[in-house]
């Protein structure tokens, strides 16, 4: 008995060592990047002597104690005040972020909820050939139609316009998709006592539907936001105003053509990373409760 449980724990030992060993990959770059974060340019030891800091020593040689150091220099937050002050733009771009990602959020949850709820309730004409032809642009990519988008809004005038950046995008097929399965599993029973009492489809949309289906729309607007402060290919090509990008454009600037800030980068990089750990940390059980729904139906 004894031998058959023992090879019945071996697939479990298994998958725990490729778990381990893949955070173990994942977290590798990251923790690089927060030291490097911390480490700054040049520093000065107790008898006043300036030194440079290589950030490619390995190992990094990281102390915890007596005073917390790494690749042999003390570590410090300087540098995540210093990105202000050595790219001075660096303010607005972040408030670019949040209004590319905030617009764009708001833009995916109006139509994408309205347009999955329609394909998974509603009868019209043709109803699952316009889904299919929907999901089918889901396999063309979009450097395709990105020329003919930019000359669109070149004709428009909509280039370095907050306009022009979210309007594009203003809704997404893989959220059209996602909310249709997640009101697929929707209970009929409560849309139905909602019409028995003389609710229209809107009204029932707006008061029944979309209160309780807020795993779905969380999800949604998580996935969006993510997508949009991580978006770098249209904000770099909308945009050819130093004013207008974000944060994701803007890092190329904290290099010059001989030599690259590292460390105000990566503080850069850090700086951007932690608002989305918050959020998925804080938002992360509706990403199963959302999983779970739409893996029911197909």
């Amino acid at each position: 008995m004894e031998k058959k449980s023992s090879k019945k724990n071996w697939p479990v030992i298994i998958s725990y060592i490729i778990l381990i060993a893949y955070a173990i990959a994942t977290l590798f770059p990251f923790t690089w990047a927060l030291l490097v974060s911390l480490t700054p340019i040049t520093y000065t030891d107790e008898n006043g002597n300036p030194h440079g800091v290589n950030i490619f020593d390995w190992p990094p040689n990281v102390k915890l104690f007596p005073r917390p150091s790494a690749f042999g220099a003390p570590l410090t937050f300087q540098n995540y005040k210093l990105i202000f002050e050595v790219v001075p733009l660096y303010g607005r771009w972040l408030l670019n972020t949040v209004i590319y990602a905030g617009l764009l959020t708001i833009g995916n949850l109006l139509l994408d909820a309205l347009g999955g709820y329609a394909f998974a309730r509603l009868k019209f004409p043709l109803k699952d050939m316009w889904f299919t032809l929907f999901l089918a642009t889901m396999m063309v990519p979009s450097q395709v139609t990105l020329i003919p988008q930019y000359n669109m809004l070149v004709n428009y005038g909509l280039v370095n316009t907050y306009t022009g950046m979210f309007l594009p995008k203003l809704t997404n097929i893989f959220g059209l998709f996602l909310m249709r399965q997640f009101f697929l599993n929707f209970p009929k029973e409560l849309e139905e006592a909602a019409r028995i009492d003389g609710s229209g489809i809107l009204r029932t949309y707006f008061t029944i539907v979309l209160p309780n289906a807020m795993p779905g729309v969380s999800a949604l607007a998580i996935y969006t936001f993510l997508g949009a402060w991580n978006d770098f290919q249209w904000p770099l090509i909308i945009a050819s105003r130093k004013e207008m990008y974000t944060l994701t454009v803007g890092l190329n600037f904290f290099k010059s053509s001989y030599y690259t800030y590292w460390q105000y980068m990566m503080a850069a990089s850090i700086f951007m990373t932690i608002p989305m750990i918050i959020i998925f940390l804080s938002f992360q059980k509706q990403f199963i409760e959302t999983g779970r729904a739409v893996a029911v139906k197909g």
